[in-house]
């Protein structure tokens, strides 16, 4: 076809329709399996990256180590093709993008230095620092420091590898289902429409944070042939990386962009064909590199930083049910909102999507109903971390309790009473609302702790009463129900000069 010749409708969104399918079809597999495992009791075991954690601390070889591995390595041959076409976040968001288009909003990248930095955090945390706390860190604080080592909960050491294809409970550590439903949201609207489209993938996904790096080393890449090209920017237009890839092509023959997830919708849209999939010189091998633009200044950066690090310590594993990726996210899209507040106190002029916050110097209706919810997340945030606090300094009076059944039997020392008296009174302050704390919700934790040290004070009333509520609460719980038995046999051994 010679340059200029218009090409049909059908063969310009060719890849997507293909990729779209490819999406669908891991969607429809992962159905199909959590179906299988069911319905046989046991199944082939979870093929999903978060379980390469667990092999890590475990040295049990599972399928999901299996699938990291060969996403790197294909990475590092082709590019980001996983995550392109076989992620199935990438198919939620992808999703998402469509939807908000549909009703008009077109979700604009936001682009941060340091928030870029966070899968690659999120990655060396998940994968490297287990074995770094194993072999180094634990090691060394048990010749210099030995109390410090309760703060590092050291894994046990790995006594040899062996491997585990199949699985019995393909949900084990994944949310529940009303944790499940906003983590979908959260991770899926809320990341395009705040973010940009992919934006889980740039600043969320710890798995990314392995294979960005990685893929400088793939010399399979988009070219442009420069006789073809007019630079009409439609190929920046269709990237669902929102990756500049005309002015990535014309300065470097090539896009080099480590973003690039090889979705081929640019090549889709060129009206001339100018771009391929062709071998060319991979980007860590060349002295260029693309130019980076962001919407931040550095000292901004830094202040939207601390806030998504306080925002991720104060809500991973809040109520013992955020997991690290719903958190991560919420981290990265507070610092954001926090950007976003900075621009509606300095800029006498601000649009926000479709959205008019500031005119003239003056807050709209708009605008003022902004600062509203951002000054509410900001009393949750603070509420959360006040939270954690609590718990946190609950946790180091418990663990100074450390008398035992025999000795508690018998009467605890008045030392102890004293421990475990101080750290109840943290943890009432961690129960809900309605019960005098200042938790949203139950803590899981919380009711047993305080029952067992209710129990160290000789309070059996109070232990026994607790545990029956949490009893009736969860009923199928093996953990409250041994606690309860746990509390009447005790109660039974305690002796009438233990009471108080």
């Amino acid at each position: 076809m010679p340059p200029g010749a218009p090409i049909s409708s059908t063969s310009l969104r060719r890849f997507l329709r293909w990729r779209m399918a490819s999406l669908i079809a891991v969607n429809v597999a992962i159905v199909a399996h959590l179906l299988h495992g069911w319905w046989a009791g046991e199944s082939f075991g979870r093929v999903v990256f978060a379980d390469a954690k667990a092999a890590l601390e475990s040295g049990v070889i599972n399928p999901g180590f299996l699938l990291f591995a060969l996403a790197l390595l294909v990475t590092a041959l082709f590019g980001r093709f996983f995550c392109g076409w076989a992620c199935h976040m990438a198919a939620l968001q992808d999703l998402c993008a469509w939807l908000l288009r549909r009703v008009g909003i077109q979700p604009r990248l936001f682009r941060s230095r340091l928030l870029g930095y966070v899968p690659l955090l999120l990655a060396l945390y998940l994968f490297v620092w287990p074995s770094v706390k194993r072999s180094i860190v634990v090691p060394l604080l048990a010749r210099v420091w030995p109390s410090a080592l309760a703060w590092f909960d050291p894994p046990p050491p790995i006594s040899g590898w062996s491997l585990q294809w199949t699985s019995n409970n393909l949900w084990a550590g994944m949310p529940e289902f009303w944790v499940a439903v906003p983590f979908l949201l959260v991770c899926g609207f809320a990341t395009v429409y705040f973010l940009g489209a992919r934006g889980l993938c740039r600043y969320g996904c710890p798995y990314g944070g392995f294979l960005r790096p990685v893929e400088q080393l793939a010399p399979l890449r988009i070219v442009v042939d420069p006789d073809r090209c007019d630079h009409c920017a439609l190929c920046s237009a269709a990237c669902s990386m929102q990756i500049r890839v005309h002015e990535q092509t014309r300065a470097h023959g090539a896009v080099l962009d480590a973003d690039c997830m090889r979705t081929l919708d640019c090549i889709d849209a060129c009206p001339h064909q100018a771009l391929s999939l062709r071998l060319a010189t991979p980007p860590l091998w060349r002295d260029a590199q693309p130019a980076a633009a962001y919407d931040l200044r550095l000292r901004d950066e830094w202040l939207i930083a601390l806030v998504a690090l306080l925002t991720l310590l104060a809500t991973r594993g809040l109520y013992a049910r955020i997991p690290l990726l719903l958190a991560a996210t919420l981290a990265v899209i507070a610092g954001f909102l926090t950007w976003q507040a900075l621009q509606l106190a300095r800029r006498p002029d601000l649009r926000f999507r479709r959205l008019v916050l500031r005119r003239g110097g003056q807050l709209s209706g708009m605008g003022r109903g902004a600062i509203a919810t951002l000054l509410l997340l900001g009393l949750l945030l603070a509420q959360s971390a006040a939270l954690r606090v609590v718990l946190w300094r609950a946790a180091q009076l418990d663990a100074q309790v450390t008398v035992g059944f025999d000795a508690l039997a018998a009467g605890a020392d008045p030392s102890q009473r004293a421990l475990a008296a101080a750290a109840a009174r943290w943890y009432r302050l961690a129960q809900p609302l309605g019960d005098g704390g200042l938790a949203l919700a139950t803590t899981p934790e919380v009711p047993l702790r305080l029952a067992w040290l209710e129990l160290v004070q000789g309070d059996c009333t109070a232990a026994t009463a607790r545990l029956a509520r949490e009893r009736e609460r969860l009923p199928e719980d093996a953990v409250v129900r041994e606690a309860a038995e746990f509390a009447v046999e005790l109660c039974g051994r305690l002796s009438p000069r233990s009471r108080p």
